[in-house]
């Protein structure tokens, strides 16, 4: 009777310790639009947030291309298990920031993703904060929230393979995509 009581304690308490790290203190942007428990990415319905977009122009598409996506402004890299904005990461969004005002960009998608350690549910959380963080700094610098939307895709979207730091630095990232 002991050691099963002992058991269900701690069978709870592991349950209670999954459960928290999951939780993210640090989300104070309004949810935009499937109000996913992490935030405001839209991976807990999938493409869910789709209908909401709001379209760019083809010329803003190009220009996109070969002015951010060439020059490798659209991507915002940060340490292992962070979701903080880096210093280097700065210039990249100044970059797409001015980008944006000058161009009319109509809407972005700001996707994050993790490096292959840890668990899914881990990564989908982790990478949604990253997302989320990535607007956040975007919205700061005078963007409107509606003009951005997030998605996790936590390390089911590597890119670049490898067990390695190397590749796992790659991987851990928030990616710029215009809608």
């Amino acid at each position: 009777m002991k050691i099963s009581m002992k058991i269900g304690a701690l069978a709870a308490v592991a349950a209670l310790s999954a459960c928290s790290c999951l939780k993210s203190p640090d989300l104070d942007v309004s949810p935009v639009s499937n109000k996913s428990k992490y935030g405001e990415g839209a991976y807990a319905a999938g493409a869910a947030g789709k209908a909401g977009r709001m379209a760019n122009a083809d010329d803003v598409r190009s220009k996109f291309e070969s002015e951010i996506v060439a020059g490798g402004y659209n991507n915002v890299y940060f340490d292992y298990d962070s979701a903080a904005i880096r210093s280097d990461a700065e210039a990249s969004l100044k970059r797409f920031h001015d980008f944006a005002k000058t161009n009319n960009v109509q809407g972005v998608t700001v996707e994050g993703h993790c490096d292959e350690r840890g668990t899914r549910e881990y990564n989908l959380a982790l990478g949604d904060r990253r997302a989320v963080a990535v607007k956040k700094y975007l919205v700061g610098m005078g963007m409107s929230p509606e003009q951005i939307t997030t998605i996790s895709y936590g390390k089911e979207r590597p890119a670049a393979e490898g067990h390695d730091e190397g590749s796992w630095s790659k991987n851990r990232r928030g990616v710029l995509v215009l809608q």
